[in-house]
């Protein structure tokens, strides 16, 4: 999982965007660094809403997976 959700990104940016708060005040009331926060600033303005959509999630592989991976490499002769 990602650190920051888009939902999170997309509420800041809109509250920034209603002259309502600062970053200043929002890096303090969700503990995010205020480059972090003018970063996600940055991208909306030029890229859109769309560039602050989390865009990939961690992958989990079972042992089993990765000992099966493992057992192909090494049988049929990859990589080195």
């Amino acid at each position: 999982m990602t650190k920051y959700s888009t939902k999170l990104k997309i509420e800041i940016i809109d509250k920034i965007s209603s002259h309502k708060y600062s970053v200043n005040g929002l890096s303090k009331k969700y503990s995010i660094s205020k480059s972090t926060i003018r970063r996600w600033i940055y991208l909306a303005r030029d890229q859109g809403l769309m560039a602050l959509k989390v865009k990939h999630t961690k992958q989990n592989y079972s042992i089993e997976f990765k000992l099966n991976v493992i057992k192909y490499y090494l049988t049929h002769d990859l990589g080195m």
